[in-house]
């Protein structure tokens, strides 16, 4: 053994003299063990989900959440256990006990609802149930008081599986009832308070419900009335006895029954002629069916002919229509081309005779014009006649040398030149 130790750095070690005297010394550092010996001391760490408990050799007891870490102090400290925290679902409840500091003596309870990391204080303790449970070698349907151990409350809505066995009808016969409980927990303070085993509460008021509703019951009665076994108002004690527990049933379901082993036979054997007579009926209404769907394709199939026939009669006629409609049209245009040529032909022969007419109308309209234009000539002519002292009826008379008739008008010599003018006209008028 040597003279000296070592101590690294983030060690800590204890150095024990003759005298029963310690030293802590935290490294790094070099020591002499003259009449001394060193021993080092544990250092315990825990995370964020872990936390040490400290005992000291008074009896006290600390408590230090993680992350921390602590070195072993020979002196004072009895021992360091690094333990886990408790992790709590936001489904989960811890019920903690606390020992009442201003008694001494009393308790307090408390309810840790998740979601939660629960680190007990050194005054704390946590509530273990211990509830009737599946066995380990048993089946799902049979439970064990005792058999569930756990700290982690669950408050959401759960369901248990449950047979109740030998149940006997008034006519004697036993069978096995099959249900599903759906529960939920309501009340934690009335359930720790009413009960410590909740599951066998409701397996004891579900097999009393089932036993007081069968005894009533012969056998065939009871196969009409398995419905009533899926309703609440058929499990009065087990409600009555989940309310008082502070839990609530929701549901009961029905998943069966078994009889003995001669009735359960004698049950299959008229459950497969039943089955066989109900297959034999089916195959028997298939077979009809079958038929009925023969007769019935037949039956589309000639009203589909019929209806083609229809339509292909129809399309002869409307083509036949449509032909007929063709034609007449064809004659409409052609009896409105002849009369609008015989229209045009009339115009134009209108138009000829009214070019005619006033054609000749203009030659006529000449005419007159050149014979006032030359009467006009004759009276300008006679005029100066008269001026000159010619007598004008006997110029007038030369000119038609045997006249029909003679009309001799005097007008004196002594009328004025409008007199004479005026006679001049006259004579000429009567000449004409």
């Amino acid at each position: 053994m040597g003279l000296f130790k070592t101590i690294r750095e983030g060690e800590r070690a204890a150095l024990w003299a003759r005298d029963g005297s310690v030293k802590v010394v935290d490294g790094p550092v070099r020591l002499s063990l003259f009449f001394r010996t060193a021993e080092p001391l544990a250092k315990h760490f825990a995370d964020n989900n872990q936390y040490l408990e400290i005992v000291h050799k008074d009896g006290r007891v600390m408590i230090h959440p993680g992350p921390c870490a602590h070195f072993t102090d020979p002196v004072t400290h009895q021992t360091i256990r690094t333990r886990d925290a408790l992790m709590i679902d936001a489904s989960e409840a811890l019920v903690v006990y606390q020992h009442d500091a201003a008694t001494k003596a009393g308790v307090l309870r408390r309810v840790v609802r998740g979601p939660a990391r629960f680190i007990p204080a050194a005054n704390e303790w946590i509530h273990t149930f211990e509830w009737s449970g599946q066995p380990k070698d048993g089946s799902k349907t049979s439970y064990q008081p005792k058999a569930l151990r756990f700290t982690n409350l669950r408050t959401i809505p759960a369901s248990a599986y449950h047979n109740v066995s030998e149940v006997r009808t008034n006519d004697d016969t036993l069978i096995t009832v099959k249900l599903m409980l759906f529960f939920e927990l309501t009340d934690v303070e009335t359930m720790l308070d009413a009960t410590n085993d909740p599951i066998g509460d409701f397996i004891n008021a579900a097999s009393a419900d089932v036993i007081a509703f069968c005894a009533t019951l012969n056998y065939e009665t009871f196969l009409n009335e398995t419905h009533k076994l899926n309703q609440l108002a058929t499990f009065g004690q087990l409600t009555s006895r989940a309310a008082q527990v502070g839990y609530r049933i929701s549901k009961v379901v029905f998943r069966g029954f078994q009889a003995g082993e001669k009735l359960q036979a004698m049950h299959d054997g008229a459950i497969q002629e039943r089955t066989r007579l109900r297959l034999k009926e089916e195959t028997e209404e298939q077979a009809q069916r079958a038929e009925d769907l023969r007769l019935h394709a037949e039956e589309r199939r000639a009203e589909q002919q019929a209806k083609l026939e229809t339509d292909k009669a129809q399309q002869r006629a409307q083509l036949s229509m449509v032909s007929q409609k063709a034609s007449l049209a064809e004659q409409r245009l052609v009896d409105e081309a002849a009369v609008e040529k015989e229209r045009l032909a009339h115009e134009a022969e209108l138009a000829q005779v009214r070019a005619k007419a006033e054609t000749e109308l203009e030659v006529e309209k000449r005419k007159f014009e050149l014979e006032q234009s030359r009467m006009g000539e004759q009276l300008s002519m006679m005029r100066e006649m008269k001026g000159l002292g010619v007598d004008l009826t006997k110029v007038l008379v030369s000119q038609h040398e045997q006249p029909d008739r003679v009309i001799k008008l005097d007008t004196g010599s002594a009328g004025s030149a409008a007199t004479g003018k005026q006679g001049l006209l006259s004579a000429l008028q009567l000449n004409l």
